[in-house]
This record gives C-alpha cells, sequence and structure tokens, in this order.
C-alpha cells in the first residue's frame, strides 16, 4: 500500500530536510504544506521541495488549515489505497516511530493510529499539563480513555480521508476535532520515543491562547447535550407543575428530548454520533433508568424538581458507561 508522509510546516529547521530525506529513502512519498513562512526559510523549503511535493500558504492558516490543504491535495492526486501519516516538521517525530505508526495503519485502514509519547517527568511541564488537561477532558466528553490526545504523528488511512477533509479548525484544534469525530470509532495508540529540542522551543503552540480553544472545541462538541439537558428539565417542570404527577411527564419529555438530541447531533457538522442503534438502546435505558430514579428519591421524602436534577446529573454518568461498555463489546 502506498505511504503518504503529511508535513504541515511553519518557519522550520533544517530538521525538516533530514526528515523528508529519511522518509523518502523508506519509500515515502511525502507532501509538504508550507503555512506562510517568510522568505528567510527559502533555503529550507528549497531542499524541502527536491524530495517532497511542496505546496504554498502565502500567509500563515495554522496548522488544522495546513493539514486540510495537504488532505485535498493528496484525494485529487493520489489513487486508493493509501495510508496518510501526519508528521511535525520540527523532528520529534523519529523516522522509526513513523514507519511504525504508517504500518498500525495499513494493518488497521478503518481506525486512526496515534503515536502515544510516555510523557514522564522529562518532558516540557507544559507539555504534561496540557496533555493531561485535555485527556480528562476528551474523557468527560466521549466516555474514551486516550492517553495522548496532542500528538502530531498520526496514520489513518484513505478510507477516513473525506472524514477529516471538512472539519473546523485552524490551529491545532483541527486535530482535537479529529479526535472528536472518531470518538465512536476504533482509535489505537502506538508506543513512539519522546523527543525534545531546547525544552520544545521549536514548537508554535501557543499554551495559552490553543488551550483555550481546545476546550471550545468540547463546548461545542457537547452543544446537543447542553441544549437538550436544559430543554429537558424545562419541559419536565412545566409538564409535571400542569399534570400533578411526573412519571408519564417525564417519560414523554425524556423521549421527545432525545429525539431533539439526535436531530442537533446531525446539525454539528465534526460531531459524527454514534449509530442509530446504539443510540437507540442507550436512549431507552436513560430514559427508564431515570423515571424510576426520580421516582425512588421522591418516594424516600425528596422535592421532585431536585429530585430531576439530581437524576440528571446521574444519568450523564450512565450514558458514559454505556458508551464505554458499547466501546469494549465492538472490541
Amino acid at each position: 500500500m502506498r505511504k503518504i508522509a503529511l508535513i504541515p510546516a511553519y518557519k522550520p529547521s533544517y530538521k525538516m530536510t533530514d526528515l523528508v530525506m529519511e522518509l523518502q529513502k523508506r519509500s515515502f512519498e511525502i507532501v509538504a504544506v508550507d503555512d506562510g513562512s517568510t522568505h528567510k526559510y527559502e533555503e529550507v523549503f528549497g531542499y524541502v521541495g527536491l524530495y517532497a511535493k511542496l505546496i504554498r500558504h502565502k500567509v500563515n492558516k495554522g496548522k488544522g488549515e495546513a493539514l486540510k490543504t495537504g488532505l485535498r491535495y493528496i484525494k485529487e492526486h493520489y489513487e486508493a489505497p493509501y495510508i496518510v501519516v501526519t508528521a511535525d516538521c520540527d523532528g520529534q517525530h523519529r523516522v522509526e516511530d513513523i514507519v511504525n505508526v504508517a504500518a498500525e495503519g495499513e494493518a488497521y485502514p478503518d481506525s486512526l493510529i496515534l503515536g502515544r509519547r510516555e510523557l514522564d517527568k522529562t518532558a516540557p511541564f507544559l507539555s504534561r499539563l496540557g496533555n493531561g488537561t485535555t485527556r480528562v477532558y476528551y474523557f468527560a466528553t466521549t466516555g474514551r480513555k486516550i492517553y495522548e490526545t496532542q500528538t502530531g504523528l498520526r496514520a489513518f488511512s484513505d478510507k477516513l480521508v473525506d472524514k477529516y477533509i471538512d472539519l473546523p479548525g485552524k490551529r491545532y484544534e483541527y486535530e482535537m476535532d479529529m479526535m472528536l469525530i472518531s470518538s465512536d470509532g476504533d482509535i489505537r495508540e502506538v508506543p513512539i520515543e519522546t523527543v525534545y529540542f531546547d525544552n520544545n522551543a521549536d514548537s508554535h503552540f501557543n499554551p495559552f491562547k490553543d488551550t483555550l480553544t481546545l476546550w471550545s472545541e468540547y463546548i461545542r462538541y457537547k452543544i446537543p447535550s447542553l441544549i437538550t439537558a436544559a430543554v429537558d428539565y424545562a419541559a419536565f417542570v412545566l409538564a409535571a407543575l400542569f399534570s400533578g404527577t411526573f412519571l408519564i411527564p417525564n417519560l414523554i419529555v425524556r423521549t421527545a428530548t432525545f429525539v431533539l438530541k439526535y436531530i442537533l447531533n446531525k446539525k454539528v457538522k465534526f460531531s459524527e454520533k454514534a449509530g442509530i442503534v446504539r443510540y437507540l438502546v442507550t436512549s431507552l435505558a436513560v430514559i427508564l433508568l431515570d423515571t424510576a430514579v426520580i421516582w425512588g428519591f421522591t418516594a424516600l421524602g425528596m422535592n421532585v424538581y431536585v429530585a430531576k436534577l439530581i437524576s440528571g446529573i446521574l444519568m450523564i454518568g450512565v450514558s458514559i458507561g454505556m458508551r464505554m461498555l458499547f466501546m469494549r463489546t465492538k472490541k
């Protein structure tokens, strides 16, 4: 199978020329995207162009846009089947690790493959902090345990290219969008060596700005859930007030809001949710369990509106648990 290395670059050092030379020796075809670097870097890209197809952005657009530019070129100019491996230009990814990640992508063409660094105390503090924080957020959002959420070394087959080309995200949040849209599919991690130069001085990642942007992607991903949770509670309160009971109203309201949530999920472009069967099974379980929990709390003397609120929080954990159960069943 053809192996294509996609390398976005912004103000790269000569480490990039060493990387493309070595990858060509390993039978990789290389697509490099100059993301608006200044004329100061013309010599570097001159060497890169000897070994790679070089695409230029006139201005800096961000890593996400550079990756999408490369993917569009690959889709238009390469015939399937092939494996795309994205790698950073700063020499952090060893050629051996790129080869191993590509091999995993070839073995599992329906999967997103992540190069997993072991971020111990020798790694820069901001790298450990950023990855640890996004790891927690990713689990809370998707119910999936992924150790390395910020790796730039990834592999996927031509089957997934269309899925990634039209994602939102211009900078580093684009890579998180890839993770979010793949959360219901197969994601595999391959151990790689952790390499840093001068405490990661070559990185253009802005710890404050880009971390905030990453968090905003999680929020946008959860918009359907946030909206339907608010609608669910408001509709329940109104129905219970007017009907004088809560069992039937809760069943009706919960069912209606799950239908609303499914529709909203379709509107969130990068949020490719699970199949209809899994969604129906999860929804039915949550509807019945939510109603049972409210009944149990009220039987103990709790106010029905407080019981509904607490039950709603508990159902978040139930949904995550069922998601994890489905993931294990798929494996």
